[in-house]
């Protein structure tokens, strides 16, 4: 009888190490990736710490294109462990960085049927970057008059005439142009429109009532029910804002394990109870929304990230995210403080649809503006 022997490969105890390590590696990142891409569906008042590991979901987008490169390099097989992650995360990974490539070609006909709208916090008409030598006027209403849009929707504008040059040829020309506005300045939540527009009254629970303005245009025949919102913000104060940017370029004479408790401390727990707040906030606007009923546009600083639970609230299942409907890439909308997030958005429902968003690097402000082309459907 033929003895049969069996050939096995030896795998030396420090190559099973390191296989052990990269494997429990990318399971863990592809776990905290789907976790931080669905971290928004939580109810900050169940569980904030969700809503804290949703902000990371670039951050662990970008350790995963490292550690996939590593697998192909050496672990190929355990690349379909990211893949996987990557996959089941993928509507929440669209709607952060949506590959919308090309504009959509609109007809002549289709053109009369458009309007553009625009939503900025404008940092009260400061600039943001300090006195700029030779700046002869003030930058962020120039960038306003430029676009020529239809529809301005304003957050912390509680005054347009203020000491950061802006001339008299600047106001003469927003006045001409925009016939109907309302400034609030207790709100600093402010309207400038080429259609007719009012202000609704509403009945706002207490804590939106300074958060939200209503507003209802005729836009070409159609009425559009517009929500200007700023919704909770972190509320940094600036020596929170000096702990986060020393995280950066620790001093020397202080130990990183102290800062990190510091930031654990004062940092986190600001967040925790924003995230709370904006939720409650979330609720309370959507209740509001449904009672107006009609078409809606609810746009501004929401102080969140895409897919938060904030913004999911509001959106409700009748509400698109005109910058996840035809933005593209990972884009933000705030740059102050190192701080990179998209935080602005316009959100939509009703007999129109955005076929075009852009997003200016207009460095006056804190914040980049939304300039949204909205395409009325055919009577």
């Amino acid at each position: 009888m033929m003895e049969m022997t069996r050939h096995y490969t030896k795998i030396s105890p420090i190559k099973s190490c390191f296989i052990a390590i990269a494997v429990g590696l990318n399971v863990m990142l592809a776990m905290a990736t789907v976790f931080s891409a669905y971290g928004g569906m939580i109810d900050p008042d169940e569980m904030v710490f969700a809503s804290i590991v949703a902000m990371m979901l670039p951050g662990f987008l970008i350790a995963g294109v490292v550690m996939l490169l590593l697998d192909l390099m050496f672990w190929r097989r355990l690349s379909l462990v990211l893949l996987l992650g990557w996959v089941v995360s993928g509507p929440a990974i669209i709607e952060y960085m949506p590959m919308h490539l090309f504009t959509r070609k609109l007809t002549e006909q289709e053109k009369k049927r458009t309007f553009t709208f625009l939503t900025y916090n404008v940092l009260h008409f400061w600039d943001f970057r300090g006195d700029v030598p030779g700046l002869e006027k003030n930058m962020t209403l120039d960038y306003i008059l430029s676009t020529d849009v239809d529809i301005v929707s304003l957050q912390e504008a509680e005054s347009i005439q203020g000491p950061w040059k802006v001339t008299p040829e600047q106001l003469y020309e927003l006045h001409t142009r925009y016939p109907y506005g309302y400034l609030n300045a207790a709100k600093q939540l402010t309207l400038l429109s080429k259609y007719p527009a009012e202000h609704v009254h509403l009945d706002l629970p207490p804590c939106i009532a300074q958060r939200v303005a209503c507003f209802r245009l005729d836009v070409k025949g159609d009425t559009i029910n517009l929500f200007n919102v700023h919704l909770e913000s972190i509320g940094l104060s600036p020596a929170d804002k000096e702990l986060y940017m020393q995280l950066y370029h620790p001093s020397a004479d202080r130990k990183l394990k102290e800062e990190l408790s510091e930031v654990k401390s004062q940092l986190i727990s600001k967040l925790s109870a924003a995230y709370r707040e904006r939720a409650e906030q979330a609720r309370a606007l959507r209740e509001c929304i449904d009672s107006v009923g009609g078409n809606v546009i609810v746009a501004g600083d929401f102080n969140d990230i895409p897919g938060c639970y904030a913004i999911r609230t509001i959106a409700g299942d009748d509400m698109e995210n005109a910058f996840t409907r035809c933005g593209f890439g990972p884009s933000i909308t705030y740059h102050g403080n190192r701080f990179y997030f998209r935080i602005d958005h316009v959100l939509y429902r009703g007999n129109f649809e955005a076929v075009d968003i852009e997003r200016a690097r207009i460095p006056s402000s804190d914040h980049y503006p939304l300039l949204t082309t909205f395409l009325i459907d055919e009577p």
